[in-house]
């Protein structure tokens, strides 16, 4: 028994040191395409999509290879209006009539199952009357000779009324995921944990945030870390929170929006620089000018180290274009997406190209914004690029959740004045004390699983020293110990 866990730990660090760049092929707006397979070689291609009525509701994925898988978008002359493509760009199989509304800014997200190379999960949005709804579908890429097929489809997952911001970033394990969705009509976000069993929750956590009922539209973002959190709404909002990849928790809410209506100041796109020093945000409305801007993490006043790095007039062959989606590409350079839909100038050098900001780990001008950058070899922007994460994020590093990264070593503990003995255990839980770490007083026992979840908590005496086990289920686990002189854990295995 004690081999098939080592064993199964084994494949956890072989899955984590694979290629992971599912983000290296983007599909987008009409006929769009970047490949990031080389980040010293960049470039764009012509894609299939037939874009002329896509809006903002689109997603691509690719596999541990960075070879296309398939990619998702949303008509905005259906009802059930997402369509699944192949990587020839045929229709999927089954891949018609999902749920999604082509103008979520946010409206698609794709996720591989975690632990599974073969299904991945498709989340999307539907507007009905004025309440937004939260989907789910699944693709199974065995089907098809290997392009894939839909298997499951438009599994409701909220009743709530919620926003068009959607993301997510790994567990601290490095193979699970949380799903992060903003509820529309109180200060509420939604966390899912998605792991090998399904997806779990959602647990509710309100923030702080003021005046959610006029934030529907805008954009979220994890920084590369997963340990920072942005969220803009084109109501002068900026939203920035700390993440705890372990517990899904957020914390340290910071205002640096005014929740007061500008057209300077109406949030659409947001992304955080490489080093996670530097916020750039977007605004969309294009009246009398667009703007990006740069925010300094470490300044002590945020919102007051605001400075505009780009700024288009609203005037000639640039009317009616907004500044869209900002997004990190694997060369860790800024891609900022122009659009209008259908408009009038809709197909233009502004359209035709992307911007790139070169070095976005520079404040002010050093960060070389360059205008129509990158030339989309007869594709365009129609707003929004790929709603990517960071499928790339490993385990944290000594966090209590990084069980899935301990190896064939021997499972050690990290310095702690206890061990326990016999590891792995069967029926009960010895602890032996290598010194008082007591103070000769009642100290909490606490049992956490892989998915940071307490699954035993138990106040004991000085002179307790074992814990049943009986009811676990196979697998590694932490017991924390909490006294009045710290808190102390060690890992095992139960077999």
């Amino acid at each position: 028994m004690l081999k098939h866990i080592l064993l199964i730990l084994i494949s956890f660090v072989f899955l984590e040191t694979l290629a992971q760049k599912e983000d290296r092929i983007w599909i987008f707006g009409d006929h769009g395409g970047i490949d990031f397979n080389d980040t010293g070689n960049v470039f764009s291609f012509y894609s299939p999509l037939q874009g002329t009525i896509v809006k903002y509701t689109i997603a691509s994925i690719s596999d541990k290879g960075g070879d296309l898988l398939f990619y998702a978008a949303a008509d905005r002359f259906a009802f059930q209006g997402v369509y699944v493509y192949n990587r020839t760009g045929a229709l999927m199989q089954n891949g018609d009539s999902l749920e999604g509304h082509p103008a979520q800014t946010q409206g698609l997200l794709i996720l591989p199952f975690p632990g599974d190379s073969l299904h991945y999960y498709i989340f999307s949005k539907m507007q009905h009357n004025s309440q937004i709804n939260l989907y789910y579908t699944v693709v199974d890429m065995s089907l098809d000779g290997g392009l894939g097929g839909v298997v499951q489809k438009n599994i409701r997952l909220t009743t709530d009324s919620i926003t068009q911001r959607l993301t997510a970033v790994k567990h601290a394990n490095g193979r699970d995921w949380w799903l992060i969705q903003q509820r529309w009509d109180q200060d509420e976000y939604l966390v899912y944990l998605i792991s090998p069993s399904g997806i779990q929750g959602p647990s509710r956590q309100a923030v702080g945030t003021p005046d959610s009922k006029y934030m529907t539209v805008g954009q979220s973002r994890f920084s590369r870390s997963g340990e920072r959190f942005v969220s803009v709404s084109p109501n002068c909002q900026i939203d920035l929170l700390d993440f705890d990849r372990c517990s899904g928790m957020f914390s340290n809410y910071r205002r640096i929006g005014k929740y007061v209506f500008s057209p300077e100041n109406s949030y659409l796109g947001c992304e955080f620089s490489p080093d996670e020093q530097i916020l750039y945000v977007a605004n969309s409305y294009p009246y009398p000018a667009k703007f990006v801007y740069q925010y300094d993490l470490n300044a002590p006043d945020i919102r007051a180290s605001k400075q505009t790095i780009m700024m288009y007039p609203d005037t000639g062959i640039l009317q009616n274009v907004q500044m869209a989606s900002l997004q990190l590409g694997a060369d860790d350079k800024l891609y900022v997406s122009k659009g209008n839909g259908s408009g009038p100038n809709s197909n233009t050098v502004y359209t035709q190209n992307i911007d790139v900001i070169l070095n976005p780990n520079v404040l002010g001008p050093g960060c070389d914004y360059s205008t129509n950058h990158m030339y989309l070899n007869g594709g365009r922007t129609t707003y929004s690029l790929p709603n990517m994460v960071n499928y790339a994020l490993g385990p944290v590093q000594g966090s209590i959740c990084d069980t899935l990264s301990t190896g064939l070593q021997e499972i050690k503990s990290r310095i702690s004045p206890f061990s326990i003995t016999p590891n792995p255990v069967k029926e009960w839980i010895n602890i032996y004390h290598k010194e008082d770490f007591t103070g000769a007083k009642e100290y909490l026992a606490q049992i956490i699983n892989s998915q940071g979840q307490v699954v035993f908590e138990k106040t004991m005496s000085p002179n307790e020293h074992y814990i049943s086990s009986s009811y676990l289920s196979e697998g590694v686990y932490i017991l924390r110990l909490k006294t009045k002189k710290g808190q102390f854990m060690e890992r095992f295995v139960k077999m």
